[in-house]
């Protein structure tokens, strides 16, 4: 549009001695206005220091529940359980679901966690495999709260949760929100939906994306399902998983599309990181066959699903933040970035584009002021 303008403007200019006076003053003030008004919208060419802002929220005294389906993974419950029991910054409660886990030890685990917190943990042990979705209604329909859908592969920084659901808390018609991560469709900040390991650590990751403002009006098509706070209010609302979808997948992501066809909205909790290990419950092969047909599924309802979620990372607020991130984690990664590193990242400018280039990869961004400064000016 802005590129519009600017033609337009010259074309007007080319011919103005054809055009009447008054004809050439009116279209020339309405394309200069218009243009001026695109250039100073806030998600076209952002300022950078708009993005940040000191969190002094403290944490509203709402309760949570924590919902976590378990299927396989058992290396990986403790770590998910220790994170959330030291750092969950809200009054919560967990409901645990053991899913018919063909590791015995899972349940096992499971058992001893919830005797050690008789308070704190709900367990279900499911004698068959019932699948995601099942799974998840059955702890959605134990909990009484806002809740936060969480994997077992997952882990979670100090304070996390109030800033989670701080969009849900503050607007009623959010539905749901999800935070930055390394492996999450849209909310992953690796380049363009490349997934990665966390090879850094976490708490100094969500350091390094705690500063933005937790008022970013950065909307989703749908949050992933991986830590996906959802309104006790929306759901109500909506309802619960369409079970359709069987052992996973798709499943959160048509809920946000029905959520938004009832007039709820979905929200990056851009202020705070969570580490997903991913694909560990069902591992690549079956990952792939699930993803293909509950894909099918998803697209005979929703067609413009697919490039509503591409083009949500077009956003040009969507794209300054996240090359942000992403440049924090390369400082974090490589001591001594944006200066060049000996086969590592490289940052360059040419005019107001500024790029991130890392090996076959790079991300780009344009905008008036250089963001390279944000990528280390901030406490570790």
């Amino acid at each position: 549009m802005l590129f519009y303008l600017k033609f337009k403007r010259e074309l007007l200019r080319l011919f103005k001695p054809l055009l009447p006076a008054e004809f050439f003053t009116r279209q020339m003030r309405q394309a200069t206005q218009q243009a001026a008004r695109w250039e100073a919208r806030p998600t076209g060419r952002c300022q950078a220091q708009g993005l940040f802002a000191s969190p002094q929220f403290a944490p509203a005294p709402r309760p949570i529940d924590i919902l976590i389906p378990v299927y396989n993974g058992y290396s990986y419950i403790t770590p998910c359980l220790q994170s959330i029991l030291q750092h969950t910054d809200l009054p919560f409660h967990i409901y645990l679901a053991d899913d018919g886990s063909p590791d015995p030890q899972v349940a096992t685990l499971l058992q001893a966690w919830k005797e050690k917190f008789p308070e704190k943990i709900t367990l279900f042990i499911n004698q068959q495999n019932k699948g995601f979705s099942k799974t998840a209604n059955q702890l959605i329909s134990a909990s009484q709260n806002d809740f936060v859908l969480l994997n077992m592969d997952t882990e979670v920084p100090p304070a996390w949760a109030s800033r989670l659901f701080y969009p849900i808390f503050t607007n009623d018609k959010v539905a749901s929100c999800g935070p930055w991560t390394n492996s999450g469709s849209s909310q992953n900040f690796f380049f363009a939906h490349q997934e990665t390991t966390l090879d850094v650590p976490l708490a100094d990751m969500d350091k390094a994306v705690r500063d933005f403002s937790p008022d970013l009006p950065i909307y989703l098509p749908a949050t992933a399902g991986f830590c996906m706070a959802v309104s006790r209010q929306a759901l109500k609302q909506i309802g619960p998983l369409d079970e359709v979808y069987g052992r996973g997948y798709y499943e959160e992501t048509d809920w946000c599309f029905r959520a938004a066809k009832a007039g709820f909205a979905h929200r990056l909790s851009a202020n705070v990181f969570v580490y997903h290990k991913g694909k560990v419950s069902f591992g690549q092969e079956n990952y792939n066959q699930l993803m293909k047909q509950n894909r099918k599924i998803f697209l005979k309802r929703y067609p413009f699903g697919e490039k509503a979620i591409r083009t949500c990372r077009k956003n040009p607020l969507f794209q300054l933040i996240s090359f942000v991130v992403l440049g924090r984690y390369l400082a974090l990664k490589y001591p001594g970035f944006p200066k060049n590193v000996p086969n590592g990242p490289k940052a360059r400018q040419e005019k107001d584009c500024y790029t991130l280039s890392l090996q076959a990869f790079s991300a780009s961004v344009y905008q008036k002021q250089n963001p390279f400064p944000f990528f280390t000016n901030y406490k570790k």
